[in-house]
């Protein structure tokens, strides 16, 4: 091999050196930017879940407080959403793909 050839030998390995150390710094970089956008919005989802559970045990004692209240109703509303429901499975079932 002759001395140009080694030189540009030499010269790709030192670029593919380089290309190599900036990829890392970049994942390092990626890695904190992702580490510190986690953090910050960690907090905002336990405070979201929080207030979605706390909706949910609401709505299950307003629901349970209808049906007492309105027994008849509350299976007539029951019955209607299932048939609602078993029609829309049903076309959908039946519709061309």
């Amino acid at each position: 091999m002759n001395t140009e050839a080694m030189d540009s030998v030499g010269e790709l390995r030192h670029v593919k050196d380089q290309a190599t150390d900036a990829i890392a710094n970049e994942v390092l970089n990626f890695a904190e930017i992702a580490k510190a956008w986690w953090q910050r919005n960690a907090e905002l989802v336990r405070d979201t879940a929080g207030a979605a559970r706390d909706q949910a045990v609401a709505f299950g004692s307003r629901t349970r407080l209808y049906v007492k209240d309105e027994p008849v109703k509350s299976v007539v509303l029951a019955a209607a959403a299932g048939a609602a429901l078993t029609a829309l499975l049903m076309f959908l079932a039946k519709r061309p793909r």
